[in-house]
Parts: C-alpha cells; structure tokens; sequence
C-alpha cells in the first residue's frame, strides 16, 4: 500500500473496498437463508409421513 491513502491508484482503492465489505454484506444473508433452510421442514419426508398415515388407517 502507499504511504497516503490520496496517493494510492483509483482502481486499487475501489478493489480493497469491494473486498473488505462485500463480504460483511454477504455473510449474514447467507446466515440468514441457512437458518432459514434449517426451518422448513423436508417436503420429501413430509409427504412420505402423510403418506405412512394414509395406509395405516
């Protein structure tokens, strides 16, 4: 890195910037939609379940 940060190159300011904050942006979204899969139950053995009802009455 440069000595000051207003000698540093436009391109390489705006590339360390993306870098350190995008994924700060990213990460809890992610978090997010995790638990979120996490929290909605399996539809394949849900409806298997329904079904298993179904043919023990």
């Amino acid at each position: 890195m440069a000595n000051y940060p207003y000698s540093t190159l436009t391109h390489a300011h705006a590339f360390n910037i993306i870098n350190s904050r995008l994924p700060a942006l990213i990460a809890p979204a992610l978090i997010a939609l995790a638990l979120l899969g996490l929290a909605t139950p399996d539809p394949v053995i849900s409806s298997r379940i329904v079904h298993i009802q179904e043919v023990a009455q």
